[in-house]
């Protein structure tokens, strides 16, 4: 007698029927086309990674938040909870065979075992993009004008507020006025101050 398997899908994690298949394909297509207009290209890296790669030398909240397991190979693995982590370690890995600076993109599945809530899933797509190996303010402006870019290209009218407390201070050193830069210290103390003074 056959025993009946309930079919059904695991907590945080969804199937995509055709239709939203189909737009979340358009989408992603669209944001890839941007990005290699910009010249940014793609790269993949395995959904799985030894855990000590993942981990570093201290895994914190992360380490409870991986789906992690010993292989077949008594190796232990784990599933990639983001595309930071494998691309440093893909750089790292490939730094002979790739030309800097180095531009690329990547879109693909990552898991985190969190507690699920509405729009938060334990599996998902994550979109990453990079320029590395440079050092020049124009690789920062160039990824503020891809965002923006990506955006409209997807028919999204955003505005972008850029703020660096860096640079202001650079400004008022230009404008002869550095005095009356604060330090991130200072402005740690003052909402410290400001926030005990609302409780009082």
């Amino acid at each position: 007698m056959k025993t009946y398997i309930e079919p059904k899908v695991l907590k945080g994690f969804r199937d995509f029927l055709p239709q939203s298949e189909s737009v979340r394909r358009s989408l992603t297509e669209n944001i890839e086309n941007t990005f290699r207009s910009f010249g940014f290209v793609p790269i993949d890296t395995p959904a799985l990674e030894y855990a000590e790669i993942l981990l570093g030398k201290g895994g914190g909240e992360t380490e409870k938040q991986i789906y992690r397991f010993k292989d077949n190979g008594d190796r232990d693995v784990a599933l990639r909870f983001d595309l930071t982590v494998p691309f440093a370690r893909f750089t790292a890995l490939h730094k002979g065979e790739l030309t800097f600076p180095f531009k690329r993109y990547h879109m693909g599945k990552v898991w985190r075992g969190e507690n699920t809530q509405r729009g938060r899933y334990r599996e998902f797509t994550q979109c990453d993009f990079d320029i590395i190996g440079s050092d020049s303010p124009a690789a920062d402006f160039e990824i503020i004008f891809l965002i923006y870019t990506t955006f409209l290209n997807l028919g999204l009218n955003v505005t972008i507020h850029v703020n660096h407390r860096g640079l202001f201070n650079r400004f008022l050193s230009h404008i002869g006025q550095s005095e009356k830069s604060r330090n991130l210290k200072t402005i740690k103390r003052s909402c410290g101050r400001v926030k005990r003074e609302k409780n009082t």
